[in-house]
């Protein structure tokens, strides 16, 4: 075979994802951008909506700008970008295409992502609020160190303990909110970040030199997220145990079954306070959201992992005939177990609001209950129907309403339950 020389191209795949094509990607784009850049010329209206007639409360921003740093490293920890087709494993062994550049260019792409989204959100808000050049240069100095440290560290394998960087980032957020730093120390804690991202930096085994078994592990989890949202069912996603407890002769109880499923789910604990320390320094940074819609939103997120037991159980018929035990039974006591750990994450969520010197109503902590019970009616939900999807004119376009009616099953108990709690309130 004569060789021309030529590059070998991965078939069907455009260059940076179709968006400067001309097509309808390019219009969203377009479109897209401007329309989040029209918020800069109408900032006294985003004020009236974001803070109210009250004063803006700088340093609980900028803890709330720690705080989104945080859960985009947490993101990027995950290393979903470390995948490769399997056709490809095996073609592009003896193409002249790297796959190192391949991952390494997946990396870039999900790390400037997470600038551009943070970076908005930041100016957006000191915009908005009217910061003076010094908050600026704060923002801009921890959104520039959370960089660094994210880079860093996931451009190299995990290693013990790297979860609880995000938490202690999170911690910091708290901090700053808390005792209200001024904006020359958090100037100094933005470079604090990006030593600590340097240091970091020596050791382990770049994401770049993964084997096939982490590339195609990594790739199944691609085409499940992407079958998810193209049959709009996102129970796929529902995440599974790791193995916990040891071995028993005794006979399976559901209560038992739940409570090993949560055990095995505890990789999510730390997801319980990032999402804690949200809620209350964004009651702080944000005033005029209600404390119902966000302690309600917050507990249902910090949930939704560990009713995951009882979802697979659910999807699948066979296993629960397999325990003997009935279906009531079976919500009941993962019931339970969901309502111990809403209970630890509202002991988390009071303590962070003691610590920014605030509080939330008593029907905001009502809304906890609420979430139990939205989870469970959630993760209980049945295999999508696609017989029938009921189509509306909108607007908009035509909607399909009874999947949509199916999407959000469980969402819709909570959205109906802070409407209510926020009209009695």
């Amino acid at each position: 075979m004569v060789s021309l020389g030529l590059r070998p191209r991965v078939p069907g795949r455009k260059r940076f994802g179709g968006v400067f094509s001309g097509d309808s990607a390019t219009f969203l784009l377009l479109f897209g951008v401007g329309f989040l850049f029209t918020a800069f010329f109408r900032t006294d209206a985003w004020h009236r909506v974001l803070f109210g007639p009250s004063a803006v409360d700088f340093p609980a921003v900028l803890g709330l700008v720690v705080l989104c740093c945080a859960v985009g490293w947490r993101s990027l920890l995950r290393r979903g970008f470390v995948w490769a087709e399997p056709a490809e494993l095996t073609w592009m062994d003896f193409a002249r295409v790297d796959r190192r550049r391949v991952v390494a260019a997946r990396l870039a792409g999900g790390l400037s992502g997470f600038f551009v989204v943070i970076g908005y959100l930041a100016a957006l808000m000191l915009a908005v609020g009217g910061g003076s050049l010094d908050q600026w240069r704060a923002a801009a100095a921890v959104v520039a160190g959370s960089v660094v440290l994210a880079f860093t560290t996931a451009r190299r394998t995990a290693f013990p303990a790297e979860a609880v960087g995000p938490l202690v980032l999170a911690v910091v957020g708290v901090v700053i909110s808390a005792v209200r730093l001024d904006a020359a120390t958090v100037q100094y804690v933005g470079a604090a970040f990006a030593l600590c991202g340097l240091a970091l930096a020596f050791g382990g085994q770049p994401v770049t030199r993964a084997g096939r078994a982490v590339l195609l592990e990594g790739w199944n989890a691609r085409v499940l997220r992407s079958v998810a949202v193209t049959f709009l069912d996102p129970m796929m996603m529902l995440p599974e145990a790791a193995p916990s407890g040891s071995w028993s002769l005794r006979r399976p109880t559901p209560l038992r079954l739940a409570w090993v499923g949560a055990v095995g789910r505890s990789r999510y604990a730390g997801a319980l306070l990032l999402v804690a320390v949200a809620v209350a320094v964004g009651h702080v940074a944000v005033p005029t959201l209600p404390g119902q819609v966000l302690v309600g939103l917050g507990a249902y997120l910090a949930l939704t992992p560990f009713g995951a037991g009882l979802g697979v159980l659910w999807r699948n018929p066979g296993r629960r005939r397999w325990l003997g035990s009935s279906s009531r039974e079976l919500v009941i006591a993962h019931g339970v177990v969901l309502a111990a750990v809403a209970l630890g994450w509202s002991a988390l969520l009071a303590v962070a609001l003691l610590a920014v010197g605030t509080s939330v109503s008593p029907l905001a902590w009502s809304t906890v209950v609420l979430s139990v019970l939205s989870v469970l009616r959630t993760v209980t939900r049945a295999p999508v129907d696609y017989s029938s999807a009921g189509f509306v004119d909108t607007p908009a376009g035509p909607m399909p309403a009874n999947l949509v009616r199916q999407l959000f099953r469980g969402p819709d108990l909570l959205a109906v339950g802070i409407l209510v709690l926020s009209l009695v309130g």
